[in-house]
């Protein structure tokens, strides 16, 4: 007897364990992988705002200075320092202005008049830029620490300098990266600001931005301990994934657990309501005036799963035991086609798969012999097709036989289906022949080019001849299969070259169409 479903699935305790470790190592792993993605984009984002914020400082205070410079004059009088101590008073960066000349010679400050040259390899830096600007870190006398320089030149040759706190050039930076992200600003080789940051940490990633056109470089880092620190506040919603992730996997289970057991439910079901349908295709005579025949096929959409193919469903009826009941099924769906088109199938006979193992119980026969007595259209028009799946034993063989007597008895022919690929023997088809013998698919595809299997098919047919035996080739799709195969003296044809299965109404219409042809 069929199982229940509750009986067959796995304890939910063990599903629970199993699927709660997955979901806590998938968690693990998407967090930390998630969040190590999500780190070094940050770090990309907020260097390239940093560098930004940085270049648009600089492009300032060289407006700046060019101002200054465009206003300035070759003397140091009172108005010329009194002038350089209100532009520092109002620029938002600078300390102090020093105005020098083409010579590269300091010549007036917001302090008074003054005369020293300018380091000359800051003067090789303002010559070789483009556009007559520099940048530099000098200790500072009148600061009294480590000074930012910023150096310009104008056309004319008049140039000017500020001075101002290392600091100001990491206001914006500081502000963007500050505290998360350690950082380091460069000019040349010399480090303007270098925030608090511990060198011998281990850091997960590190960008270097460097400004164009000057000798200033910014170092960003992201340091492992803001990692772990970020990866620990997000604790709590890694357990909330991880318990949606567990029960989406269990959900999940029990789904693909469900349909697998409940299919066998739903075939037993639609066995026993009939609402399995029953297609039909047509085997085509090769003989001029000869009659066509049909094989009937099973074929079941099921509402929940979908099209279910033939074999699962022969498969789990076989499993359940009802393998007999979708056999009379079919057969009485047989008849009802015979009643329904009593005209289009009079001179029709069709034939129904049937499992050997059936034909050996003692209750086969006279269950048949009552559906042929409630169905008496299919007296003398109905076929067995036997599939040869299994070696016959010693004392199953002499029980078929007489099983086969009974059956013949009852005027229903009896077909081998796919020949050559089971185990039918010489020895039973001898003792009792077949009507027909259906040559399977498989040596039908490998005719045209196969010698060895064309010499097969030319003992088969020569065999089937000797025993009085009809031929039918199965799986026939093309037309040079259907040549070789009449070249062989087969004259009935099954296979989507003619027609593939259709349905009861369809199938009719072709009869109809083909019924002289």
């Amino acid at each position: 007897m069929f199982k229940s479903i509750n009986s067959i699935m796995p304890s939910k305790k063990k599903c629970f364990f199993y699927y709660g470790f997955i979901s806590l190592f998938l968690s693990v792993f998407v967090f930390m992988l998630g969040l190590y993605a999500y780190q070094l984009k940050d770090l990309e984002n907020r260097a390239e705002s940093a560098k930004n914020a940085l270049t648009y400082r600089m492009n300032d205070i060289f407006l700046e200075l060019k101002h200054i410079v465009d206003n300035s004059e070759l003397s140091c009088e009172k108005e010329d320092i009194d002038r350089l101590r209100r532009m520092t008073f109002y620029s938002p960066t600078f300390k102090e202005f020093g105005l020098f000349n083409d010579n590269f010679r300091v010549y007036c400050t917001t302090y008074g008049p003054r005369d020293f040259a300018i380091f000359s390899s800051i003067v090789n830096r303002i010559k070789e830029s483009s556009e007559r600007k520099t940048v530099s870190l000098v200790r500072s006398h009148s600061l009294g620490e480590s000074t930012f320089f910023a150096f310009y030149q104008g056309a004319d040759g008049l140039g000017i300098n500020g001075l101002a706190p290392s600091q100001v050039l990491a206001v914006d930076v500081d502000y963007l990266l500050s505290p998360d992200l350690p950082y380091e600003l460069t000019i040349g080789k010399q480090t303007v600001v270098s925030s608090e940051y511990n060198h011998k940490s281990s850091v997960l990633a590190k960008r270097v931005e460097s400004l164009d056109g000057w000798a200033i470089s910014l170092v960003v880092f992201s340091p492992f301990s803001l990692y772990w620190g970020h990866l620990v506040s997000l604790l709590p919603f890694m357990f909330i994934f991880c318990l949606l992730c567990c029960l989406i996997f269990y959900t999940a289970h029990g789904g693909i657990l469900y349909y697998r057991y409940s299919l066998p439910l739903n075939i037993k079901r639609a066995i026993k309501d009939n609402s399995i349908d029953v297609h039909f295709q047509p085997i085509v005579s090769l003989k001029a005036g000869g009659f066509h025949e049909m094989e009937a096929l099973i074929r079941w959409h099921s509402p929940y799963h979908g099209q279910v193919s033939p074999l699962v469903i022969v498969e789990t009826s076989e499993r359940l035991g009802l393998i007999d009941d979708l056999t009379w099924m079919v057969i009485r769906k047989v008849g009802d086609f015979y009643r329904e088109y009593p005209i289009q199938l009079k001179e029709i006979n069709i034939s129904v798969n049937v499992d050997r193992y059936s034909l050996l119980k003692e209750s086969f026969a006279p269950n048949l012999e009552g559906i042929i007595a409630e169905y008496p259209e299919l007296k003398g028009r109905l076929g067995l097709e036997v599939t040869e799946t299994s070696a016959l034993t010693v004392t199953e063989l002499p029980l078929m036989v007489s099983r086969f007597e009974h059956i013949k008895a009852l005027g229903i022919r009896l077909s081998v289906d796919d020949f050559g690929t089971g185990y039918a023997g010489l020895d039973f088809l001898r003792r009792f022949p077949y009507d027909t013998l259906k040559l399977d698919k498989v040596f039908i595809d490998s005719l045209k080019d196969d010698q060895f299997t064309r010499q097969i098919l030319t003992s088969i047919t020569k065999l089937a001849k000797e025993l009085n035996m009809a031929l039918v080739a199965e799986g026939v799709e093309r037309e040079d299969q259907l040549d070789a195969v009449r070249a062989l003296g087969v004259d009935r044809v099954q296979g989507y070259y003619f027609c593939r299965p259709l349905p009861k109404d369809q199938v009719i219409t072709w009869v109809e169409k083909n019924a002289t042809k």
